[in-house]
């Protein structure tokens, strides 16, 4: 029967897990019942069965019933990266978002226990036939609390609507939470998703410029890496040390060779080796470079090739140049994969998502990016929460807002405001210094 409440805390585990701990005829009768239920409804277009959680959704949407509400404890890479776009829309769809709660306390990321990664608290309500659509409250928390006393006076705190110097509040539009744009819970500060909002409206994603691929699991399946040089002279960028890629030019750091049984598709992967190569994963508090080029072509472990559809040079140097830009910063956190916050992953659906400027159309934004390249490819960048006062990340700034005609202070909030992320300082917001 439908319930006034349903509240729960799926177990965060892929779906070939699921199941595991079922004899195989207990298995088979459970995914015949599943498949029952999701017969003649919407919830498979709009949820990814992937996982536990999206399951576990689609479970609460037919809990909740006409009128119910249902609240939820689920891992934040749901709210902040592409992969979950589909559920983020198909909740929208049914419900009415009515809070959402993320911690941005690096001392707790995390609402549950027994658990490590980044949690999000999630209150859905069934709207109100012909109601107006109302907007989501979203609760950045900069100071998580650990008892129940104090999470207690926090709420009466929220909720009597009084400032508070532990937690963040926004209202975020319906018309937006029902597009998938959860932005506001990707950071503390509510300017960095606004300032995102306006870098997407003047630029475009990476794939319209440029084919990503292939990720780095790909590379580390179908090759062997070697210190020593190797048959096939193939090299790649396999480490991602920030101690050593400190600049936008970057070397080849191993020798590869094709494994056997999978040279097939190692030589497959190897024609889509590029010069510019991107992140697959970033330890926030210490990366300097959030985008790197090489010498010569090659493939990556812990980096992704990135080939603009012109096979120009240029136009490889001045992504490069405006990747590693504050803007181009914020647009890679923005499609973060925040399991972690402060080691985010980027899947390839990420990082094709990237926002950057049009060169098709402004050739000579290209040129200037790639002249700024030129003139800084070797310089070395501070570490992210050092970018406010980092000499080279203004300039490559400064290179930014003249091809993108952005104004200079816009630019210079941007690296100012991510400088004091809790998740690039990896400190409790206000104690970076």
């Amino acid at each position: 029967p439908p319930m006034d409440l349903v509240i729960m805390n799926p177990p965060f585990t892929r779906d070939s897990l699921r199941h595991d701990q079922f004899s195989k005829d207990d298995e088979r009768a459970i995914k015949r019942r599943e498949k029952d239920m999701m017969a003649g409804r919407d919830y498979r277009a709009g949820v990814r069965l992937s996982g536990s959680s999206s399951a576990f959704l689609a479970l609460g949407d037919r809990l909740a019933g006409d009128r119910g509400t249902l609240a939820a404890v689920l891992p934040a890479m749901l709210v902040t990266g592409p992969a979950g776009i589909g559920t983020r829309k198909y909740l929208a769809s049914r419900f009415h978002i009515d809070t959402i709660v993320s911690s941005h306390d690096p001392e707790r990321i995390w609402f549950s226990e027994n658990t490590s990664i980044g949690e999000i608290l999630l209150v859905c309500r069934r709207r109100e036939d012909g109601g107006e659509p109302q907007p989501t409250r979203v609760v950045n928390l900069a100071h998580n609390p650990a008892t129940p006393e104090d999470a207690l006076r926090l709420i009466d705190q929220l909720e009597r609507g009084d400032e508070s110097d532990r937690a963040v509040v926004q209202r975020v539009p319906h018309e937006r939470i029902a597009g998938g744009d959860w932005y506001a819970v990707n950071f503390l500060s509510p300017w960095l998703p606004a300032a995102f909002r306006e870098l997407a409206e003047r630029t475009v994603p990476l794939s319209e410029i440029a084919e990503v691929g292939p990720a780095g699991q790909r590379i580390r399946d179908a090759y062997r890496r070697s210190d020593l040089p190797t048959a096939s002279g193939r090299r790649a960028l396999w480490h991602h040390k920030t101690g050593v890629t400190q600049s936008l030019r970057a070397r080849t750091d191993s020798f590869i060779e094709p494994k056997e049984a999978r040279r097939h598709l190692a030589d497959r992967y190897w024609e889509q080796r590029a010069r510019l190569l991107l992140p697959d994963r970033l330890r926030l508090n210490l990366a300097r470079a959030a985008a790197t080029m090489l010498d010569s072509r090659a493939v990556g472990s812990r980096w992704v090739p990135a080939r603009p559809h012109d096979g120009e040079d240029a136009t490889a140097a001045a992504l490069c140049a405006w990747l590693n830009s504050s803007a181009g910063v914020l647009g890679l956190l923005a499609e973060r994969n925040a399991r972690v916050p402060d080691y985010p992953s980027f899947s390839l659906d990420a990082l094709r998502a990237l926002r950057v400027p049009d060169f098709r159309a402004d050739r000579a934004a290209r040129d200037a990016l790639a002249a700024a390249f030129g003139a800084l490819r070797d310089a070395a960048l501070a570490p992210f929460p050092r970018m406010a006062d980092d000499p080279v990340r203004r300039e490559l700034d400064g290179a930014a807002a003249d091809a993108l005609k952005l104004d200079a202070e816009w630019v210079a909030g941007v690296r100012n405001e991510l400088a004091r992320e809790p998740s690039i300082t990896g400190k409790r917001y206000g104690a970076w210094t």
